[in-house]
């Protein structure tokens, strides 16, 4: 097999979900009597993982705007490897880290969002511009 069949030529971008973003954040957000059993607190540490890395692909304004540089260093924080609970972990702790990652993640996905009614021409800015343009 011709191995440049295999290897992508540029970077695939994952489609966001933000509706399964958001589902994963009310899972782990979620007001309960208990915590969740282990299996459940992983399995949905791992979706939130993936929707934070995705989030973490997108152009959020890294460059210009210090409140997200901020989110992506704990993004980071969060992400390392050394940080993140093992099995060998008390199950509380587990659940904090998941806690932990989905507030992160929902402070993403509202950046991404607003980033993404920028780009449709719903923004502040745009409304902005379109008032002034109506007293015209």
């Amino acid at each position: 097999m011709d191995m440049q069949s295999v290897l992508p030529t540029a970077v695939v971008r994952l489609p966001i979900l933000l509706e399964a973003v958001d589902e994963a954040v009310e899972t782990a957000l979620a007001v309960r009597l208990a915590v969740p059993d282990r299996p459940m607190t992983d399995a949905t540490t791992r979706a939130l993982i993936g929707h934070l890395r995705v989030l973490m692909a997108e152009d959020l304004g890294f460059e210009a705007d210090h409140a997200v540089q901020a989110l992506f260093q704990d993004g980071y924080r969060l992400l390392d490897l050394t940080r993140r609970p093992s099995v060998e972990s008390a199950h509380f702790g587990a659940y904090q880290y998941m806690r932990e990652v989905a507030l992160l993640t929902r402070r993403f996905a509202d950046i991404y969002r607003e980033t993404q009614k920028e780009a449709d021409g719903e923004g502040p800015a745009a409304r902005c511009c379109s008032s002034q343009q109506d007293r015209s």
